[in-house]
């Protein structure tokens, strides 16, 4: 049985330039633009029997996160869209592995995480507009 864990890294300040640059480019198609915010979801494919453990977990999180920030990684969204809020998450074709998903299931392996297979990186949009 094969599964797909989510992990979901928290928006740091360090996107605050990224997400306004967006921000600008879409208010001239989109005017009602109030404010972008982002956050990144690791897809991961995971092959064995039952769920990872509790120390394969916190592998994975470790893995994910910031070295510098604490409880940056969680299995649920930081983002949370109200009823005028559009969620878009952006990412590869689930069709083809990508080399980012290559090198990061190495890294799994060599940290004893033979179970994931496979690794996607998707961007996460909230975008909140005025009504």
């Amino acid at each position: 049985m094969s599964s797909v864990l989510h992990f979901y890294v928290r928006p740091s300040g360090h996107e605050g330039a990224a997400s306004g640059h967006t921000r600008r480019k879409l208010q001239g198609k989109l005017p009602e633009l109030q404010s972008i915010t982002t956050e990144l979801c690791y897809n991961v494919n995971w092959t064995a029997e039952s769920l990872p453990s509790a120390e394969e977990m916190k592998k994975l999180m470790w893995l994910f996160g910031c070295p510098l920030l604490l409880d940056d990684v969680a299995q649920e969204s930081w983002l949370l869209p109200g009823s005028s809020d559009l969620l878009l998450e952006v990412g590869p074709r689930l069709n083809f592995s990508t080399p980012t998903s290559t090198n990061i299931v190495s890294v799994c392996w060599a940290a004893g995480l033979g179970a994931v297979d496979r690794v996607e990186t998707t961007r996460r949009y909230l975008l909140s507009v005025w009504l």
